[in-house]
């Protein structure tokens, strides 16, 4: 009976062994991914604010139309190809907004 109980404790305490070095390992994970689209958020947020300056500073008289619009934008691939467009249009009108733009 006592070496049944003993033996119990001991499966017990690997079991939570297991689930506590788990349990740290899923930590681990939800940091380095917490880190990563934290990292990802600052370069949209980046992107998004050098785009809007390119705009005002090019386009000032029409950028209060595309503000909100751009704004919204949380795609960072869209957002670089907004930006090379704003950077090398001739006029607002050379610019596509939409996601497939180019």
């Amino acid at each position: 009976m006592i070496n049944t109980h003993t033996e119990n404790e001991e499966v017990e305490s690997i079991i939570m062994t297991g689930i506590e070095a788990l349990l740290q390992e899923g930590k681990a994970e939800a940091l380095e991914q917490g880190k990563a689209e934290g990292l990802e958020q600052g370069r949209i947020n980046e992107k998004r604010t050098d785009v809007l300056k390119i705009v005002q500073y090019r386009f000032a008289e029409k950028s209060d139309t595309v503000l909100n619009e751009i704004s919204a934008i949380d795609d960072l691939v869209h957002l670089d190809e907004l930006f090379d467009q704003v950077l090398t249009a001739e006029t607002f009108e050379d610019i596509d907004f939409s996601k497939n733009g180019k």
